[in-house]
C-alpha cells in the first residue's frame, strides 16, 4: 500500500510540474501583470459603482474597452492552459494510473478518525491522485512563480 501511495504521489508531482511549466511557458510575466492590472481596474470600477461616484465611474468607463481586450487576450491563454491541463490529467489518469492501479482497492488510509465526505477514510487510487494533486499544485506553482500576484489598489 505504501509503495502504491508513493508511486502515485510521484506521478502527481510530475503532472503538477508539467502543468505549471506549461503555464509558465504560455503566461508571460507581462500577462500576469496585465491580469493583476485588470483585476485592480474591476475592483475600482465596482467601488465607484457602489459609492455612486459618477465622475470616477465616467473616467473608468473610458478605459473599459482596453481592459476588455486584456481580459480577452489573457482569457484565451488561460483557456489553452485549462484544456491542456485537463488533457494531461486524463492522459495520466487513463493511460498510466488506471492500468497500474485500477485493480488495487485501497492505496491510502487517512490517519485517526479523519474522513472525507462520500469517500470515508480509505482512499482508492483516484481519490489519492486528486488529493495529492491538490496538495502539490499550490506549492509547485508558488515555487515556479506561476501564480498571479494580487494587484494593489488604493484601498489596500
Amino acid at each position: 500500500m505504501a509503495q502504491a501511495m508513493l508511486e502515485i504521489f510521484i506521478i502527481t508531482v510530475a503532472v503538477s510540474l508539467a502543468t505549471s511549466l506549461l503555464r509558465r511557458k504560455i503566461m508571460t510575466p507581462e500577462d500576469m501583470a496585465k491580469m493583476a492590472e485588470s483585476q485592480s481596474f474591476k475592483k475600482m470600477l465596482l467601488e465607484a459603482q457602489r459609492k455612486g461616484d459618477k465622475k470616477t465611474l465616467q473616467k473608468l468607463m473610458r478605459k473599459q474597452d482596453y481592459y476588455r481586450k486584456i481580459d480577452a487576450e489573457v482569457g484565451k491563454k488561460n483557456m489553452i492552459i485549462l484544456v491542456a491541463s485537463i488533457a494531461i490529467f486524463y492522459v495520466v489518469f487513463l493511460g498510466v494510473l488506471t492500468p497500474l492501479y485500477g485493480g488495487v482497492g485501497v492505496v491510502a488510509i487517512l490517519p485517526g478518525d479523519m474522513m472525507f465526505p462520500f469517500i470515508g477514510n480509505k482512499l482508492d487510487y483516484i481519490s489519492w491522485y486528486v488529493l495529492s494533486l491538490f496538495a502539490v499544485s499550490f506549492p509547485i506553482n508558488k515555487l515556479l512563480q506561476v501564480s498571479p500576484k494580487r494587484a494593489l489598489s488604493r484601498g489596500d
